[in-house]
């Protein structure tokens, strides 16, 4: 089974100041935004991926980027909230940018972060352990849609794709630590899933890379 996890597209537009929003933070999907979720659904459809179920977080930028996505898709559903793919609430990070937030508590722990994943000691008002444990928990539940040529679309925010990654890191050789640390908005990661593995069939490239369905030998 292959999953298709997506972050959402941008919600800054190219003049506004790029700043750490969480999950107590909701703004809406800026015009380039919308235009990634419609370049989601046209990679899509062209690759005759048409998703069997989809999932989102229930922020409105998730929800509204998976809508569009299916919609230009031709998926005649819309996608399922799950409380276990919010945002983590960043806490005295939010509103910040990258530069502020390293200034304030320093490069090395922005840079674990940024670049390995590495949950910060303090800060941030979301409890590593609970977190990462829903989505564990999600990916468990995922498994129960057993269509070996299917596709299930995820639409989130950052950090549930960031803890899915260093799940990954240091199994496959393919993807060096720094590269399974981020997602860009609008790109997306693939996944083959099975009852006990979870591997990367690519990993935050832009959706125009998805291939058709392997025909059966």
């Amino acid at each position: 089974m292959k999953v298709i996890f997506s972050r959402h597209g941008n919600t800054f537009s190219t003049a506004a100041k790029a700043i750490w929003i969480g999950g107590q933070t909701d703004p809406p999907l800026v015009l380039e935004g919308e235009r990634q979720a419609r370049r989601l659904g046209i990679a899509l459809r062209r690759a005759r991926r048409i998703p069997s179920a989809a999932f989102c977080s229930p922020l409105r930028r998730t929800s509204a980027y998976a809508e569009i996505a299916l919609a230009t898709s031709g998926a005649m559903r819309s996608p399922i909230p799950d409380s276990r793919l919010s945002e983590i609430d960043y806490g005295d990070w939010e509103g910040l940018s990258n530069i502020e937030v390293v200034r304030r508590f320093g490069a090395r722990v922005f840079f674990d972060w940024y670049r390995r994943s590495i949950w910060p000691i303090s800060n941030w008002n979301t409890d590593q352990n609970v977190y990462v444990d829903a989505i564990d928990s999600f990916l468990l539940d995922l498994r129960r849609y057993r269509e070996p040529t299917g596709t299930i679309l995820v639409v989130t925010a950052h950090g549930p794709l960031k803890c899915i990654g260093r799940r990954l890191m240091g199994r496959f050789g393919d993807y060096p630590i720094r590269q399974l640390a981020r997602v860009d908005t609008g790109n997306i990661s693939e996944l083959e899933m099975g009852d006990a593995f979870l591997r990367p069939v690519t990993w935050n490239e832009r959706p125009d890379v998805l291939l058709p369905p392997a025909r059966p030998k």
